[in-house]
């Protein structure tokens, strides 16, 4: 039996995923979360085969909530469940420690296959963008958007700085000096040409990154 933890912070994506899951008679989910700090806490307790998760979530959530969850619960995998582009996404949190990444409008049917591969012990991803990922690796070419240039810790502040969160709220999620994070933000800044705020919201939603 695959047993699942689901992290979103919409019920009703919750809701309906514990419907999609409950029609398969492999499957059973052993718990659900809000936000990212409650999901840190219970999955290394109840261990489940697949940790379902959301990228966007309130408190510890995206790329370092991928990581904790790896090194607090080793054996269970992570499936990232997104409403953002797979080609934007997937390849950073693959390298992050995710197992598998769907988008939310892929078919029910899909997801629960998604589920079953990772739960394997295989990576899912499309195959659009394997045959993508390929065709970089061999080609030698690497992502050209801005985003993609940053280091981890600068597309989490971008992100972060995007959604609102100011430089003192972010060194404090992220346990650095408010120093630290003006100096990510600067180096990101220029890395995306943007001179302010509204530019990096504007460079997001033109991106679909949030």
């Amino acid at each position: 039996m695959i047993s699942v933890y689901i992290a979103d912070d919409h019920s009703i994506v919750r809701e309906g995923m514990r419907s999609l899951i409950a029609t398969a008679k492999d499957m059973n989910v052993i718990g659900e979360a809000p936000n990212g700090d409650q999901a840190l806490a219970e999955v290394p307790e109840c261990q489940p085969s697949v940790f379902l998760m959301d990228m966007s979530m309130p408190g510890c959530s995206g790329l370092e909530l991928i990581e904790k969850v790896r090194r607090r619960a080793p054996q269970t995998r992570v499936l990232v469940l997104s409403m953002h582009r797979e080609d934007h996404y997937a390849t950073r949190t693959i390298r992050a420690g995710a197992n598998g990444f769907i988008t939310k409008t892929q078919p029910p049917g899909e997801i629960l296959q998604a589920l079953r591969k990772v739960a394997e012990g295989q990576v899912y991803i499309t195959p659009e963008l394997a045959n993508k990922m390929a065709i970089n690796a061999l080609t030698g070419q690497s992502e050209e958007l801005p985003h993609a240039r940053m280091t981890k810790r600068e597309y989490e502040i971008f992100l972060d700085l995007a959604r609102g969160l100011s430089v003192g709220e972010i060194a404090e999620k992220l346990f650095v000096s408010s120093k630290t994070v003006s100096t990510h933000k600067a180096r990101l800044m220029e890395k995306l040409g943007a001179q302010n705020i509204s530019d990096l919201v504007r460079y997001a939603l033109s991106q679909d990154l949030l």
